[in-house]
């Protein structure tokens, strides 16, 4: 079912999406759906995943750089070019694109070399041979702090997609499982649940900003790639927050300057900060939060 394009007025959200098995997906996903369902899986490769405006570009950039040996000249790509966005032809906005991203991890011209790819769709509609476990590559899952995941997502919609919706409005719908890869908990909770796993790490943005150094080994050592001293202080300059904010490759400038989606003053590495909530987000809808997260945890050990 294509719900079509919301109006923030109304309350939608305002973005084209479509409601499937429980979930809020891309406008295009059932177009995809089979391609996704029968991928082959390499168990070289590394997937990321995340609710979206968790770290998951931030984490692509540390992988990459880590299975390619820090290669500086490499990095210059675009992010997308170098790490498969899975379901990207699912948004309509990227019905330009000459190359579908299913089709550029089939068709690899190596399949000996790890290729790094990100996905923002929950467990249960990943490939086949994962969710069966037929194949279990490595994983990673970022999460982030739901109350600053929410603020990031509308300064992601109003600054890069030029969407202006009421930040109140937004909360609600987030709540209610109404913006795209929601619900927020059906996201996190099965990688939570699997984080035992030998191929699964499940990380937190809140470490990466507090311990870059120490979320850079424990990634290296996940992925047995080990690292020297100098690589690690290479990575972290590379990856510090405003490294990342004045690099061009990870903020999709060249594509979104092509769509014509990106006003000049935006990037997708926007602030990164830890608690940005309580900038803009009232102690009643803070409330509301974390009595949502409260109900939606019990009966796990997930910590808040």
């Amino acid at each position: 079912m294509n719900i079509g394009k919301g109006d923030s007025r109304a309350g939608e959200f305002p973005v084209e999406f479509t409601s499937f098995d429980g979930f809020i997906l891309p406008s295009k996903y059932e177009e995809l759906k089979e391609q996704i369902e029968n991928l082959e899986i390499n168990e070289r490769d590394v997937w990321i995943f995340s609710v979206p405006r968790s770290g998951s570009t931030w984490m692509r950039e540390m992988v990459w750089m880590i299975v390619n040996d820090c290669d500086s000249k490499g990095d210059q790509i675009p992010i997308d070019e170098r790490c498969p966005f899975l379901e990207k032809k699912g948004f309509s906005i990227y019905d330009s694109l000459s190359t579908n991203p299913i089709e550029q991890i089939m068709n690899r011209k190596d399949d000996k070399k790890s290729l790094v790819i990100k996905s923002h769709l929950p467990f249960k509609l990943l490939p086949k041979e994962i969710t069966s476990e037929v194949k279990k590559p490595k994983m990673i899952y970022v999460a982030r702090n739901v109350k600053d995941t929410c603020v990031s997502y509308y300064h992601y919609l109003d600054f890069v997609l030029n969407r202006r919706s009421d930040f109140s409005e937004f909360c609600e719908m987030f709540l209610r499982g109404k913006v795209i890869y929601s619900p927020y908990w059906y996201h996190v909770l099965p990688f939570w649940q699997m984080r035992h796993n030998p191929n699964v790490l499940f990380l937190r943005y809140e470490e990466m900003k507090s311990d870059l150094d120490g979320v850079i080994r424990r990634v290296s050592q996940f992925l047995q790639k080990p690292l020297t001293d100098e690589q690690i202080e290479v990575l972290v300059h590379h990856l510090d927050f405003e490294s990342l904010k004045n690099n061009p490759a990870v903020n999709y400038t060249p594509e979104h300057e092509r769509l014509g989606k990106l006003r000049p003053e935006s990037k997708i590495i926007r602030k990164g900060t830890v608690g940005d909530h309580k900038t803009i987000m009232s102690l009643e809808m803070q409330k509301k939060f974390d009595e949502w997260t409260m109900i939606s945890i019990q009966d796990t050990d997930y910590p808040v």
